[in-house]
């Protein structure tokens, strides 16, 4: 939460995002034990179309390097025809997190999903083109998808209750005959994966689902089959020897509920009050039902400089989903009620109390052991208006280590200078 992940609209109308998006690493080999479904799904000399998909794509400077948002509209019209590898997490018109996938047609897999959706869950587009052919494994695509959740700090809806919709069956509205095909053909191919007979014809099936069920040459995007058929295989080893477990599930925010998550913060009032204690706990009154619910409730510590600080109460504050209510129940009602004026949500431990010269020190002599054995030393010397001067001797890591000590302890610092 400490960290603001706002995007900021430059002149084009795109989005720009935090930069350090990481970097994709690979794994392309096919095993031997694989090659006949690996065969059926590109075709027994496909792997050249496989390889190449996506290869001849020209990125645009400012749109396919993941850190900015594109309006998705824009984004398809200018890329008619066009197979971009990579991965994509798509945005509603609030700019509000709904996905996080990866493809090997972005274009066609943000079709489906607008087309599922709609436009107004799928208004804006952050992309990240994959264009050295050392890096397109699924594995490896999976892991930066996974990275960009992590960023997050919470699982968006299309990847949690609603990916059914988003990734499912659900029929696709509003798209040409030629991508709804596409669609249905990619469909085909999961079903082989998982091992459904293909050869039978099925009631009802039209000429053209025929056709395309007995002529699968081009590759399905995100392939790389290997790796999850391995996994599975070594689970099912793993549980039949030693006895699987049921499953457990873990707790959840009340606000992953997809009715819920949309409802809040929907409203926004006539006129934007100021941002005071007494106007906070008003707007938060909309999401204290469900605390309350799930035997928990929320206060207000303290606000400063647009950044309100809050404290979760019962349930809710030793919750392992805490910071999924924060982000996508709380922070999204405080930002629908005040807009522009809230800077920041920032969630306190029970035990925390504002900073002052005292409390800081004496959190520092749980380090100063540690802190001489490298040669270092740290004494505070003033805390005021958000900031902590320190005069601090010793390396430089060690210094950079004393500063997120602080920061981390105490929300309301929110700059730590050393001084020599």
């Amino acid at each position: 939460m400490g960290t603001s992940c706002a995007p900021v609209r430059n002149a084009e109308g795109t989005v720009a995002l935090p930069q350090g998006v990481g970097a994709i690493a690979t794994d392309s080999n096919v095993p031997e034990g694989h090659k006949g479904l690996h065969g059926f799904l590109y075709g027994e000399s496909g792997a050249e179309v496989h390889d190449d998909e996506g290869r001849d794509y020209q990125t645009r400077e400012g749109e396919d390097d993941g850190t900015s948002l594109v309006p998705v509209e824009r984004y398809l019209a200018v890329r008619q025809g066009e197979k971009p590898l990579g991965v994509y997490a798509l945005y509603d018109s609030r700019r509000n997190l709904q996905y996080v996938g990866y493809a090997r047609n972005m274009t066609m897999a943000i079709k489906g999903h607008a087309g599922r959706v709609g436009e107004e869950r799928c208004a804006y587009v952050r992309a990240l083109v994959v264009a050295n052919r050392a890096l397109m494994s699924r594995g490896h695509l999976e892991e930066q998808a996974n990275n960009w959740l992590a960023e997050a700090g919470t699982l968006p809806p299309g990847n949690g209750v609603e990916r059914d919709l988003w990734e499912g069956t659900t029929p696709v509205s509003g798209l040409p005959a030629a991508d709804v095909a596409v669609l249905e053909e990619r469909a085909l191919k999961m079903r082989k994966a998982m091992g459904e007979n293909l050869a039978d014809d099925v009631a009802g099936e039209s000429v053209d689902s025929k056709q395309r069920r007995l002529n699968l040459i081009r590759a399905v995007e995100g392939d790389d089959w290997s790796s999850v058929i391995d996994g599975q295989t070594a689970q099912t080893i793993e549980d039949s020897g030693n006895g699987a477990e049921a499953p457990t599930h873990p707790a959840s925010t009340p606000f992953a509920r997809a009715s819920v998550h949309r409802s809040i913060g929907d409203s926004a009032p006539a006129e934007t009050p100021d941002l005071t204690p007494e106007s906070v706990n008003a707007a938060l009154d909309e999401v204290r039902p469900y605390l309350i619910a799930d035997g928990g409730n929320v206060e207000v510590a303290s606000i400063s400089d647009g950044v309100v600080y809050l404290r979760l109460q019962g349930a809710c504050g030793t919750c392992p989903s805490s910071a999924g209510t924060m982000k996508m129940g709380i922070e999204r009602a405080l930002q629908g009620a005040f807009g522009d004026k809230l800077k920041g949500v920032l969630q306190v431990d029970a035990t925390s109390t504002a900073s002052d010269l005292a409390s800081v020190d004496a959190h520092l002599d749980m380090l100063r052991p540690a802190i001489a054995s490298y040669g270092a030393s740290v004494q505070v010397l003033s805390v005021s208006g958000g900031v902590c001067k320190v005069q601090f001797g010793g390396p430089p890591p060690i210094g950079m280590g004393v500063q997120a000590a602080i920061k981390d302890k105490f929300p309301d610092i929110k700059t730590v200078e050393l001084v020599s």
